[in-house]
């Protein structure tokens, strides 16, 4: 009898340290499969993908797994995981940047802090979900101190005076924020288009935001990300 309960409960401190350890992967891109972002997705459980089928995924330390079908395994069996650090570092070394929609961004830009949206160069813009945005301002571009904001199709616009001496503004609470929406903002001369990307709640620590910026062309505010975490 001693036996058997040494037994079970040997059995059972091994399922409990295998659920310990089960990984959660969180869906950052998926093309031509039936998977969400932000969705979790179990690294202990095989992934089967079919051919012209690719998914992104992230996980808990930041590491980006792009995986293309043919593909039927766990989804770290596959291999070819990228840190955080070294994707930020691949695409910094560069003069510039192509974000997800096409649109050419300085990868040089340094945010003072990671959740603002710079205003002054077009582009993608990573915000958390619920929070209205901060517009960041480079203080070396010229324009006068009045800001124009409308969406990509000019349904409405909205005009307001830039703080005088501050390089930040926080959006109206009745902003209305669409994820993947573009906008146009104009301080006077050419508009900058600026596209607000949401970050999913699934990606629960600054790692996990950061490559999740790094996949929506937020470069900028994945470099300032990880600066607070270094």
């Amino acid at each position: 009898m001693r036996k058997i309960r040494t037994f079970t409960l040997s059995l059972l401190l091994s399922l409990a340290a295998t659920a310990a350890t089960a990984a959660e992967l969180v869906v950052v891109e998926a093309r031509n499969i039936d998977l969400q972002q932000g969705t979790s997705v179990d690294d202990s459980k095989p992934l089967t993908l079919k051919e012209g089928q690719q998914v992104t995924l992230i996980a808990d330390d930041g590491t980006i797994l792009t995986l293309r079908g043919p593909y039927d395994r766990a989804p770290s069996g596959g291999g070819g995981g990228v840190g955080v650090g070294e994707a930020l570092q691949a695409l910094t070394t560069q003069n510039s940047v192509r974000n997800v929609a096409g649109v050419v961004r300085d990868a040089t830009v340094s945010l003072p802090g990671p959740w603002l949206v710079d205003v002054s160069h077009p582009g993608t813009a990573c915000i958390r979900r619920g929070e209205q945005p901060v517009f960041w301002r480079d203080g070396k571009m010229g324009g006068g101190d009045k800001i124009t904001v409308m969406p990509a199709d000019r349904s409405w616009l909205a005009s307001t005076e830039w703080p005088r001496g501050s390089a930040t503004m926080a959006a109206p609470s009745n902003f209305p924020v669409r994820d993947g929406r573009t906008y146009l903002v104009d301080f006077g001369d050419k508009p900058i288009a600026v596209t607000l990307s949401e970050v999913s709640p699934s990606a629960v620590n600054p790692r996990m935001q950061a490559a999740w910026m790094i996949e929506k062309g937020c470069i900028a505010q994945a470099e300032a990300l990880l600066r607070t975490v270094r």
